[in-house]
C-alpha cells in the first residue's frame, strides 16, 4: 500500500520476467485447520476475531498519506460463510472525494499479531476490480509508532491499481513493493506479475517467503519478486517484525481516481492467512 511521496528506488535484486502464464486457483476445498501453522485466521466464525484484528476508520491525515477517497468505517467488513469481505461501496448517487460519498473498511494486527524473518505467509484471496480500485494485503513495522513511515519499514504482498473495463490488464497484475528508509529518504524497490485473468475471477494464492536474507514473493506458486535484505539500509526494517494490514482503498496517489465507468461495490474476499516456520 504505497505512499507516494519522495522516491528513491534502490535496484537490489535481478528479477526475471513473468510473461509465462500462471495456474489459477479456483475454489478448492482447503482444511478447516492448519497444524502446521505457527497462526492461522480461516475467517471461520460468525464475526470477525477481536483478538486478532483492529479497524481503523477515518479519512487519516490527507487520504492516509495518498490523497484516498473512501471514508473507511467498521461496517464495511463482515465474515460470511468463511471468508472476510471487505467492500467499498457507494453511499450516494454521485461520488467525490473524502465527502462520505465513498466507505469502506482497513483492518489491522496492530498490537496483536505479528511476523517476522523466518516465515512463509500464505493468503487466500479474491480481489476486486475497477478505475480507482485500490485494494492491498501489506505489512508494517510494528514500531512505526515510534519511529513512523518509511523508516519502520513496508512489505506489499498483494497491491493492484484496477482499470476499466474488466478486461483491462491493471485488474490482472499484482506488484509487491518494499518501501523503507535510506539517507533520510524514502527508498522502494518492486517487481510485477500480470495474471492471464482478472484477480477478481478467482480466489488466488499470495504468497511471501521471509528469510533473514531474502523476502521473495509469489502468485500461485510462481515467484515475481526477491529483495536481498541481507545488509545496507534494508537490514533493520526487515529483520524487525511487522504487522498486517488488509484494506480497499478507492482513489489517490496510485490507483487514480475512480470515474462514472467504475463499479460499485467492489469486495475484497479473503479465504484465509496462514503463517509457517521455514
Amino acid at each position: 500500500m504505497k505512499k507516494i511521496f519522495s522516491i528513491f528506488i534502490l535496484i537490489l535484486h535481478f528479477s526475471c520476467s513473468n510473461n509465462e502464464p500462471l495456474p489459477s486457483i479456483i475454489d478448492e476445498s482447503e482444511d478447516e485447520l492448519c497444524e502446521t501453522c505457527i497462526w492461522s485466521e480461516e475467517f471461520n466464525g460468525s464475526s470477525l476475531n477481536n483478538d486478532n484484528w483492529n479497524f481503523e476508520t477515518g479519512y487519516g491525515n490527507n487520504g492516509w498519506g495518498n490523497d484516498e477517497w473512501q471514508l473507511y468505517t467498521n461496517n464495511n467488513a463482515k465474515v460470511i460463510d468463511g471468508s472476510l469481505i471487505i467492500t467499498a461501496k457507494k453511499e450516494s448517487n454521485s461520488i467525490g472525494k473524502r465527502n462520505g460519498s465513498i466507505t469502506s473498511s482497513r483492518l489491522t494486527t496492530q498490537g496483536k499479531v505479528t511476523v517476522g524473518p523466518g516465515t512463509r505467509i500464505e493468503a487466500r484471496i479474491k480481489g476486486p476490480w475497477g478505475q480507482g480500485i485500490w485494494p492491498a494485503f501489506w505489512t508494517i513495522g510494528a514500531n512505526f509508532p515510534d519511529v513512523g513511515w518509511p523508516s519502520c519499514g513496508e512489505i506489499d504482498i498483494l497491491e493492484y491499481s484496477g482499470g476499466n473495463p474488466l478486461s483491462n490488464d491493471k485488474n490482472k497484475t499484482n506488484e509487491s513493493t518494499q518501501h523503507w528508509s535510506h539517507n533520510g529518504s524514502h527508498a522502494s524497490y518492486g517487481n510485477k506479475i500480470t495474471h492471464t485473468e482478472p484477480l477478481s475471477a478467482n480466489y488466488n494464492i499470495y504468497e511471501l517467503i521471509w528469510t533473514n536474507d531474502y523476502i521473495e514473493t509469489k502468485l500461485n506458486g510462481k515467484s515475481f519478486h526477491i529483495i536481498d535484505i541481507k545488509s545496507g539500509s534494508v537490514y533493520e526494517p526487515f529483520h524487525k517484525n511487522h504487522f498486517f494490514i488488509l484494506n480497499i482503498a478507492v482513489g489517490g496517489n496510485y490507483s487514480g481516481s475512480p470515474n462514472d465507468e467504475t463499479v460499485f461495490p467492489q469486495q475484497l474476499m479473503v479465504d484465509y492467512i496462514r503463517v509457517y516456520n521455514l
